[in-house]
């Protein structure tokens, strides 16, 4: 006979059913297997994004798809340690490369292509974490992580092809303006001899020194210059790459070594700027950012200038003769100095000219007859070679003490090199004192501390900028 349950036994049963968890078919338990990847995997990722480890050196506020190089580069600075990820006020920000209209300011540090990282606070540790991250070490991280290509291809300025290894570590510069170029894009660590521009006379020298204290080491014009090339101490140096002039004559010696070798020729704004992207392409994410904010200052620079001088008719604009390193030699319209002089503002006595320097009679000088003549500041050139000569005297600009000496830090600003950009702000203050063009001065200070990350003192630049001396 069936038995009906008391009310003491329903009682009891409920009881059990509570402690139970209030069902007879509970959920069974997760394995080990699920207990370790399922909760555990929500608990990492609420660390990154949210909860750094206290013992984190500082924390990184960064996208998701940047934390995977971020990851590689710290574990590599810090030997083996996992960052901290915030998804809000980290310490040190990662983001994309910003694509505002370009105005002079502090380039951030570049670790990939896209993506550059920015201090949030004033720390020592940070700085030198980025430090790393955009250097030949930090490069080989991210390349062994997967996170950076191990060659790039780049095509020179002779037409040439070359697949390049990455990081470049040891590079020797055998042509002046490409050694500015290297310093320009942060490429500088990789040089171990260089040809310098400008840095033989003392003032060149102690500025160069100050901009780099290896400078003495690495110069190198009794081994290798355009026509010299030591192929014994190019063995010695084990370059990885060789940068140098198309016009350079010792290109078939240098092919035996089997290195390398990338060609440069750069008369003209356009080329010059190519030549910098170039240059930028050689060393990495952070001297590409370099090269291409450097090809923006320029375009910001000149288009002032031109916008300014535009009102300015073609018949009132003052003609300019330059001249090289003895007063009769005179350059070409297919040299440089004669872009730098148009972008000024100034008409080129000598545009019709062709090839290189060309030697003229003092007879054709005073046919032109130029309003301002510019001297160079190299080769023994100077301004009283051509004010203290009275065969001069007959001209315009020695009349009215229009001969201007072009300035120079080291590179000389007339050269074509990424010091240029200031020597055509120079001349345009120098033809156009009344218009409103960029300052020498203020401009000066920007691009020595922003492509040399060399803090040029007040006396540097009143010496190479005042507008009241030659």
């Amino acid at each position: 006979m069936k038995q009906h349950l008391t009310h003491p036994s329903l009682l009891l049963l409920a009881a059990i059913l509570v402690i139970t968890g209030c069902t007879p078919t509970a959920t069974p338990a997760p394995t080990a297997t699920e207990a370790v990847t399922q909760p555990a995997q929500e608990t990492v990722t609420e660390v990154i994004t949210e909860a750094p480890t206290p013992d984190a050196h500082f924390t990184i506020q960064a996208p998701a798809d940047l934390q995977a190089a971020l990851t590689a580069l710290y574990e590599a600075f810090f030997a083996g340690e996992f960052p901290a990820f915030v998804e809000t006020e980290g310490d040190l920000l990662a983001s994309a490369v910003s694509d505002d209209e370009f105005v002079p300011a502090e380039i951030p540090a570049a670790f990939l292509p896209d993506a550059v990282l920015i201090p949030q606070s004033n720390s020592t540790e940070i700085a030198n974490f980025i430090a790393f991250a955009i250097s030949a070490d930090g490069q080989q991280a991210l390349i062994d992580a997967g996170e950076l290509p191990a060659t790039v291809t780049v095509t020179d300025q002779g037409g040439n092809v070359i697949e390049l290894a990455q990081p470049v570590r040891r590079l020797i510069s055998t042509y002046g303006p490409v050694t500015a170029m290297i310093y320009s894009v942060n490429g500088e660590e990789s040089l171990v001899a260089a040809s310098y521009l400008g840095a033989r006379d003392p003032f060149g020298a102690a500025a160069m020194e100050n901009i780099d204290p290896r400078f003495q080491d690495l110069i190198s014009d009794d081994y290798f210059n355009q026509t010299d090339f030591n192929l014994e101490e190019a063995a010695r140096l084990d370059p990885d790459l060789i940068v140098t002039s198309l016009r350079t004559e010792w290109l078939d010696t240098a092919a035996e070594l089997g290195i390398p070798l990338v060609l440069y020729d750069a008369e003209t704004p356009d080329r010059l700027k190519e030549a910098m992207l170039l240059t930028g392409r050689l060393f990495g994410p952070q001297s590409t950012l370099q090269a291409k904010t450097w090809v923006d200052y320029y375009d910001w620079a000149t288009q002032l200038i031109l916008d300014e001088t535009r009102v300015i008719a073609d018949a009132d604009r003052p003609t300019v003769l330059f001249t090289g390193t003895d007063p009769q030699r005179i350059a070409s319209g297919d040299m440089y100095q004669t872009s730098l002089i148009e972008i000024a503002g100034g008409v080129s006595v000598s545009a019709g000219l062709t090839g290189y320097w060309n030697d003229v009679n003092l007879e054709q000088i005073a046919a032109w007859d130029p309003d301002v003549i510019i001297v160079p500041p190299y080769g023994g050139a100077s301004v009283e070679a051509i004010t203290e000569n009275p065969d001069w005297q007959i001209l315009t600009a020695v009349q009215e003490g229009r001969v201007y000496r072009m300035p120079k830090l080291v590179a000389p600003w007339d050269t074509p090199a990424p010091d240029s950009v200031l020597g055509i702000i120079w001349l345009a203050q120098r033809l156009f004192p009344e218009l409103d063009t960029p300052d020498c001065a203020e401009q000066a200070d920007y691009f020595y501390n922003t492509y040399y990350n060399y803090a040029i003192s007040a006396e540097e630049i009143n010496t190479i900028c005042a507008l009241d001396s030659d």
